[in-house]
């Protein structure tokens, strides 16, 4: 009947039995020892104990239409916050599911509810209408039984913070919907006007979500003027995520982004955007915006560009510490100034990407410690003078990074292969640096077939790069992927690195012998080897017993290569294992093969 998304190990475990099982192995053996009456109260007893702790729950369409088992939820899953409904018809959606509501009314420590819709014809709009109707109901409900703890919080916050009672009163209540790959047209439920205005209808409503956990799932570009419908919900709506991108209209029509003026107690928006738009500006209201992300997608255009307004709109936002900006441009590299004025600014994503004199504008942000974007730098430019002495971490999506703009970094990542001057700027730089990942997040393919340096620079410069790193002392954990045998010479000259992920790519010309050298880093406590190109016919029992013996230090020692070849050379490596230690070698206490996995 009920789903549940973090059931109990042991019971979980216990259910997956069945009832077959238990009758033929343990109920003879129970019946024997005439303990059959006492286990099964202990099951009982033990059920009941797991489901009073339960705080998430799953329900199928197909379980709303046992009312009497639904009207017994609220009793057996008293302490459930979180619950998923999932329907599977717009029957479902328009009948079952308001009348399950009804009867869940009990749960009133509920705070979340997420409706999955599945497809497109699960949720036409007059089927999504009457079970918002449901939805309120069951709000009223839990505000109603929350009310004196809310009231008593209240009032505290309002003694002790000098808060309005508007600004605190009320439980906080989520409702989220998942939309997947059902295309995107006039007739889906979130382009109606009359589904928006009985969300407005949700009064106490604190968060509002629209998530997308299909990439290519997209949203009617009509919605976002209905937005407008929850200008009634002002006064309690802290959060409005609308994640799926959005479906570019059509013939230059434009996009209404202007109901955002009546949203001004937000402090968390997500929001698709459109190429053709208007309105964006009245962001501003949104003053006490602390997330934002705006995000545009269109197949045919990489990015859109800002115009002064919007970003001057942007640069108002002054309580805003996560600020994401995806696929977004300016006119011109002095447009990024705007950001000097996000002071309170804690994290920040940008694509494409920022260009260097952006770092004019980043050396304001003295509480700005992770940023993840792509780099683009002008021809003949200089060196900024800037320096951004706050930021510990930095993602490289793209393009070379000023790293000697950032100081104070201990983690640094990259996407694609660097210049080899690169990594000798950061090794001078960034002498607190302790994790360096290049071409190690992004995983996959592109890991699998390149190396973290191209190969098409000079070999002496990429040897000096690598070999540069041994100046960073707090250096303590490297990924990277390397060309051949004098890369891996220089990396075992790190004595400093205790955790290392080595890629040996599809062109590498790096050997099983080269690998040995990595005995000379005594200090390292694991390693990872990622082999995509090795199998059981490359990779031999010699060639095995020679790495083990040169690693055995290491407390613990992974050999990933591609999926289809890992029972092989777990066999290979389990042969090498035994060899050794029959010869008295004391070997790292785990040693596992794994598969290589596409991030």
């Amino acid at each position: 009947m009920a789903q549940h998304a973090s059931m109990p190990p042991l019971l979980r475990a216990a259910e997956r039995l069945g009832d077959a099982w238990w009758a033929q192995n343990m109920l003879p053996l129970l019946l024997e020892e005439e303990s059959a009456g006492a286990v099964t109260l202990s099951c009982k007893r033990l059920r009941r104990l797991c489901q009073s702790g339960q705080q998430k729950l799953w329900l199928d369409g197909a379980d709303w239409q046992e009312s009497a088992a639904v009207a017994r939820l609220p009793a057996h899953f008293p302490a459930c916050k979180e619950l998923t409904v999932a329907p599977r018809s717009s029957d479902d959606l328009a009948f079952h599911l308001p009348d399950a509501l009804d009867a869940l009314t009990g749960m009133t420590a509920l705070s979340t509810l997420t409706v999955d819709v599945l497809t497109a014809d699960t949720a036409d709009p007059r089927a999504m209408v009457l079970a918002l109707q449901g939805v309120q109901r069951l709000l009223a409900a839990a505000q109603l039984a929350q009310a004196p703890a809310a009231a008593a919080a209240a009032a505290a916050a309002a003694a002790a913070a000098a808060a309005t009672p508007e600004l605190v009163a009320g439980p906080s209540f989520e409702l989220q919907f998942k939309l997947h790959n059902s295309g995107a047209n006039g007739g889906e439920w979130h382009a109606h006007p009359r589904v928006w205005q009985a969300i407005g209808q949700l009064r106490g409503l604190h968060s509002l979500q629209l998530v997308a956990p299909d990439d290519d799932a997209l949203l009617c570009h009509s919605s976002i003027a209905h937005v407008s419908a929850l200008a009634s919900l002002a006064s309690s709506l802290h959060t409005l995520w609308i994640e799926p991108s959005l479906e570019q209209p059509q013939h230059s029509e434009m996009v209404d982004y202007g109901a955002l003026s009546s949203l001004s107690r937000l402090s968390a928006l997500g929001l698709p955007l459109a190429a053709e738009r208007q309105g964006l500006d009245s962001i501003s209201s949104c003053s006490q915006l602390q997330g934002l992300s705006l995000e545009f997608w269109d197949a045919a255009v990489q990015q859109v560009t800002l115009q002064p307004s919007e970003l001057s709109a942007l640069g108002q936002l002054t309580q805003l510490t996560q600020l994401t900006l995806g696929g977004i441009a300016c006119e011109d590299m002095s447009c990024w100034s705007f950001l000097s004025s996000l002071r309170q600014l804690q994290r920040l994503y940008v694509t494409p990407g920022l260009p260097h004199a952006a770092v004019a504008a980043l050396a304001h942000l003295t509480r700005l410690s992770q940023l993840e974007c792509g780099w683009e730098q002008q021809e003949g430019q200089q060196q900024v003078a800037e320096r951004c002495a706050s930021m510990c971490a930095l993602y490289v999506l793209d393009g070379a990074p000023p790293v000697y703009a950032f100081p104070g970094l201990t983690s640094l990542m990259q996407c694609m292969p660097w210049d080899p001057a690169v990594l000798t700027s950061a090794a001078e730089s960034c002498k607190q640096l302790k994790e360096l990942h290049m071409n190690d997040k992004f995983g996959g393919s592109l890991l699998c077939s390149s190396g973290s340096l191209p190969v098409s620079a000079a070999a002496a410069a990429r040897t000096a790069a690598m070999s540069s790193l041994a100046a960073l002392q707090h250096l303590k954990e490297i990924a990277l992927s390397v060309n051949d045998n004098a890369e891996v010479a220089a990396v075992s000259a790190l004595q400093q690195v205790e955790l290392l992920l080595l890629v040996v790519p599809m062109r590498s010309s790096c050997s099983v012998h080269g690998l040995a050298v990595l005995a000379a880093m005594r200090q390292l406590q694991e390693l990872i080897l990622e082999l995509p190109g090795f199998s059981k016919d490359s990779l031999q029992e010699a060639d095995m017993q020679l790495l083990l013996s040169a690693v055995r230090h290491v407390q613990r020692f992974t050999v990933k290569v591609q999926e289809k070849h890992v029972e092989a050379v777990q066999e290979v490596v389990q042969s090498a294992e035994r060899a050794l230690t029959e010869q008295g070698l004391r070997l790292p206490s785990k040693i596992v093969v794994n598969p290589i996995t596409q991030d």
